[in-house]
């Protein structure tokens, strides 16, 4: 079975599920993984194509303020994705709030800045030996909150 983390490379928030090395004959291509009208649907904005950012490896989508970004990479050095998971869900950094969240994979949770929506909100999810973190913008908390989670939904229904 294959091992990948997803997570979406978002400057000191998560630095455990930054992108790593992959191998292109096994990381699954990012935008493959959720549709424009999955994106269009969950966020109510007309959605442009996904666009890998930097690699295969992560994609975006954006359009009408909204924008929306998957990332995933496979295991880096002896850390495994769930190893990844793990030490990203109890570490702490400073104006940083992870929240609980269940119906989502194998277990989930929030990760956001408390007190803004700058960084936007995202829901990085365990399913199996895989990992990954839809990552959304242009939100209300609350609303990033309902809109990360459907799309997390999407992606988890996909590996």
């Amino acid at each position: 079975m294959r091992s990948f983390v997803f997570t979406v490379v978002v400057t000191g928030i998560l630095p455990l599920l930054s992108a790593g090395s992959s191998s292109a004959t096994d990381a699954p291509v990012a935008c493959t993984l959720l549709t424009q009208a999955q994106i269009a649907a969950a966020t109510t904005a007309t959605v442009g194509a996904g666009t890998p950012i930097s690699a295969p490896t992560s994609c975006q989508w954006g359009g009408q303020g909204k924008i929306v970004t998957l990332t995933f990479n496979q295991q880096r050095g002896d850390k495994s994705p769930v190893d990844q998971f793990s030490a990203a869900k109890s570490s702490s950094f400073p104006g940083v709030t992870r929240e609980p969240i269940g119906g989502v994979g194998d277990d989930a949770f929030y990760v956001f800045y408390a007190g803004t929506n700058r960084a936007g909100c995202g829901v990085v999810v365990r399913k199996g030996s895989a990992v990954f973190e839809v990552r959304v913008y242009g939100f209300e908390l609350n609303q990033a909150k309902t809109v990360a989670k459907t799309l997390a939904q999407n992606v988890a229904g996909r590996i």
